[in-house]
């Protein structure tokens, strides 16, 4: 469970073995020259001590099923235990369909994701 892929998994609600205890979000969205721009801050805690921050900022389009619009979403190790060193300590994208297919090539390379943890 040292690798970030872990934990965001587990935040993404694919991922077993990692309890996650709690989670404070926070809602910074804001509205700049008539765009409004989603901005959110969230802070996963979990049982083996390990705390993720995940911000995400984007603004308000309309769906486009052809392309993925820009977004910002980054993952950032924020604490851990002496006994836990997890890597990277960061992770960004610019996109969710970026971010999408990281999880995926993640969860092939761990093989058995499920039963390694």
């Amino acid at each position: 469970m040292n690798n970030l892929f872990t934990y965001v998994a587990a935040i993404k609600g694919e991922a077993v073995g990692l309890e996650l205890i709690s989670q404070e979000s926070v809602d910074n969205s804001y509205e700049d020259q008539n765009i409004i721009v989603d901005c959110k801050e969230s802070l996963f805690h979990f049982s083996n001590g390990v705390t993720i921050k995940y911000c995400t900022e984007s603004e308000e389009l309309e769906a486009n099923e052809l392309i993925c619009p820009e977004c910002w979403i980054s993952y950032e190790v924020i604490s851990e235990s002496s006994s836990i060193q997890v890597h990277p300590k960061r992770k960004t994208f610019t996109n969710r369909c970026q971010e999408s297919f990281w999880v995926k090539i993640n969860k092939q390379q761990s093989g058995s994701f499920n039963r390694e943890l």
